[in-house]
């Protein structure tokens, strides 16, 4: 608990809107950039979403065992699927630019599937890790890669999620759906603007060739 809770206060800090942007010029930032950006989503959109439905009753919510452990579940599932948007997206940019789908393919999964080995080692998590990375794998197979480099091509996953796994009834989420998606879609720009001021791809693909080699 306190692993992932020390990470989630990191991604807050770290991305203050007083915080200079860092570069994104190697394999180390590209994962750090992906790493924290997705978790803020994740927990934005995500607490967001149900401290508005649960109004004043929110925190005697956390009072509750079972909303604890649902609210768990739902934050991995939520970031998980928010790294495998962010990482198709960030590898696209590279496909636009050379025209190499075996390349962002590859760039797309190294980062996510070691997202997923840092983060979900969490006691926290008792999901599967390894079906998480099998899932974005076959969804690698299927990326339009030129779809995915413009502006929401590749932000599929994540509003879905966000609807699907957060601890509100269903019969309410089915009065929520557009509100929420539409809310993470807008989320979702800043990241795609700071990604695209932060990032060297030149220095980039150096440093990834280079590790390759």
């Amino acid at each position: 608990m306190e692993k992932i809770l020390e990470f989630f206060e990191m991604v807050r800090v770290r991305l203050s809107p007083w915080k200079r942007l860092e570069p994104v010029d190697s394999s180390k930032t590209f994962g750090e950039f992906l790493a924290t950006r997705a978790a803020f989503i994740a927990q934005k959109t995500l607490y967001g979403y149900v401290k508005t439905r649960m109004g004043m009753k929110y925190p005697q919510m956390f009072e509750d065992d079972i909303f604890i452990e649902s609210l768990n579940i739902s934050k991995w599932q939520v970031y998980a699927a928010c790294l495998s948007d962010l990482a198709i997206f960030m590898a696209a940019q590279l496909y636009a630019r050379n025209g190499n789908p075996e390349e962002a393919s590859a760039i797309a999964d190294k980062h996510y599937t070691d997202c997923i080995s840092d983060r979900f080692g969490d006691s926290e998590f008792t999901g599967d890790s390894q079906a998480l990375i099998e899932t974005f794998r076959n969804r690698l197979v299927l990326v339009d890669w030129n779809n995915a480099a413009d502006t929401e091509g590749a932000f599929k996953e994540s509003p879905k999620a966000l609807v699907r796994w957060a601890p509100i009834d269903d019969s309410l989420k089915k009065y929520d759906r557009e509100i929420v998606e539409n809310s993470i879609r807008f989320q979702w720009q800043r990241v795609r603007s700071d990604f695209r001021k932060a990032f060297d791809a030149d220095a980039f693909l150096a440093d990834w060739h280079r590790l390759a080699a």
